[in-house]
């Protein structure tokens, strides 16, 4: 067997019993049989255990639940195959996706790659649908080498790339919010080369809610500013669109031109929340235009109703990790 064709498959799961089964008899019916599967049981409370086990995956098992980055460390620590690839115990991988990854890594210049969410989702709700497209579309416009994420969902990197870096930085507690982008950034400062292969490619069965989404976005906001607030001065890599970066001020700035509008009742100010408003759908365009063309035009719609809500606990997750950064709070 060729060293690319060993390909370690790390999972982390608590209470994933609903949906790993279907995880893991799509990774053994891979084109390229997996080296081997291990499944790190983070204090699962369901059968989580007992379906891995029964479908030969290893099972490493911890008694207190260490969350995302401390259970994929050690499922790392105890792989063997020369490729570590680390998914999700919700993410259905395509057929093809070990032997693409095994395909990208034979260029020694590659150190690890990512994939992409598939666009076939398979719940129809909107939050669903919102949260899971937003992901593929804002992955998918990134450069296809040299990226400074690293995607855990579907990924992969060379073992020993991994470990001289350190792994995941276990400071990150509780399920997966920025450990991995986090790595991602060591990854690409030290020179390595991740690519983003959109073959590789997986289904995500995770349904949202709209709290779930605002809920996640918030954390995830406060996680990757504080991120970016310990680097600063240094060059920092991000997945997150220009144009979204660019609609959170200029939301605020139309809250407080409406607010103000209605205190004083100044129709000059009206006027100019109304102005930043029309700014705000302008630059969020490309994402709606994407949506209607993926999911119609209702589902564009119904996104460019909650776009200005998910912006708002963006920026307020933003500000809650500068006050706590001020604070001396690092994570």
């Amino acid at each position: 067997m060729s060293l690319l064709a060993r390909v370690s498959i790390i999972i982390p799961t608590h209470n994933g019993a609903a949906t790993l089964a279907a995880c893991l008899d799509a990774l053994q019916a891979a084109s390229i049989a997996p080296y081997e599967i291990i499944v790190v049981d983070d204090a699962s409370t369901d059968a989580s255990a007992a379906i891995a086990e029964r479908r030969g995956a290893r099972v490493l098992r911890v008694n207190e639940n260490i969350g995302a980055a401390r259970a994929k460390n050690a499922g790392a620590a105890a792989a063997t195959g020369a490729i570590l690839f680390f998914t999700d115990d919700d993410v259905i991988i395509s057929p093809d996706a070990l032997a693409r990854v095994a395909d990208c890594l034979r260029d020694a210049r590659v150190a690890g790659v990512v994939g992409l969410l598939s666009a076939q989702i398979p719940f129809r709700d909107f939050a669903s649908q919102y949260k899971n497209f937003w992901m593929r579309f804002s992955y998918e416009r990134l450069p296809r080498e040299r990226i400074g994420v690293f995607y855990t969902s579907i990924a992969a990197i060379r073992r020993e790339i991994f470990h001289s870096l350190g792994g995941f930085d276990e400071n990150y507690r509780g399920a997966s919010i920025a450990e991995d982008t986090e790595f991602g950034q060591r990854a690409w400062a030290a020179g390595h080369n991740i690519l983003l292969d959109p073959r590789i490619a997986g289904v995500h069965h995770k349904r949202y809610s709209l709290a779930q989404v605002l809920q996640t976005d918030f954390r995830r906001a406060r996680a990757l500013t504080l991120m970016r607030l310990r680097k600063w001065g240094q060059p920092f890599f991000t997945s997150v669109p220009v144009f979204y970066q660019l609609a959170v001020p200029l939301t605020f700035v139309t809250l407080a031109l409406f607010i103000g509008a209605v205190i004083f009742n100044n129709l000059i100010l009206l006027l100019l929340a109304a102005l930043f408003a029309l700014d705000f759908y302008v630059i969020n365009s490309v994402w709606f235009i994407y949506l209607a063309r993926e999911r119609g035009i209702g589902m564009a719609l119904r996104a460019a109703l909650f776009q200005p809500l998910d912006v708002v606990a963006v920026g307020a997750g933003m500000l809650a990790a500068g006050v706590e950064f001020v604070r001396g709070t690092r994570y």
